[in-house]
């Protein structure tokens, strides 16, 4: 039986004041791509895909706060380090989007538009083309049977696909820590 370790949250409040101090490291673990199309200055990326590698070059004698999009991957990743022996690690409380709710600044790099965005973009395009032209009401069907496997499994096969294309691809992101 695995025990899971419980990781502290944080508001985006106290990170802010936190950032940049040279008692914090602040890493998102969102994917490349969507680190750099917008990003919280000051912050490293590591991708949840290439935390265990990465987990040697991450300061243990700091606070680690950890971030993503929402707040739920970021519970994860804490999690993730909490287990390899990180005492000071918390997950930040609502992630990015909290962060852009409280009106805390943002920069926007040359980054792809995030893969649940994406998803969105092409969902919908499904949809509306199924909707509008007859014959094709099967292309709705279809995209709407996807999004209802991604809500009840958690795992999209669009986004999976939207990940492989070349434009997801370029890891320009302006920050990594690895």
């Amino acid at each position: 039986m695995k025990i899971t370790l419980a990781v502290a949250s944080v508001s985006v409040g106290a990170v802010r004041e936190a950032l940049g101090g040279p008692d914090t490291q602040v890493i998102d673990v969102r994917e490349s791509p969507e680190y750099a199309y917008e990003f919280i200055e000051g912050t490293a990326n590591v991708p949840s895909s290439l935390l265990n590698q990465a987990i040697g070059t991450l300061p243990k004698n700091k606070q680690v706060f950890v971030l993503c999009q929402a707040g739920i991957s970021s519970v994860d990743a804490a999690r993730t380090l909490k287990e390899a022996g990180f005492e000071r690690v918390s997950h930040v409380e609502g992630g990015l989007e909290a962060w852009k709710r409280a009106g805390f600044p943002v920069r926007r790099g040359r980054g792809t538009i995030p893969i649940m965005r994406q998803v969105q973009i092409v969902a919908g395009g499904l949809a509306l083309l199924g909707g509008l032209i007859p014959g094709l009401w099967w292309v709705a069907a279809v995209a709407g049977a996807g999004l209802l496997f991604a809500g009840l499994s958690g795992t999209c096969m669009m986004a999976g696909l939207l990940a492989r294309m070349p434009w997801n691809k370029s890891s320009d992101a302006p920050r990594s820590c690895c």
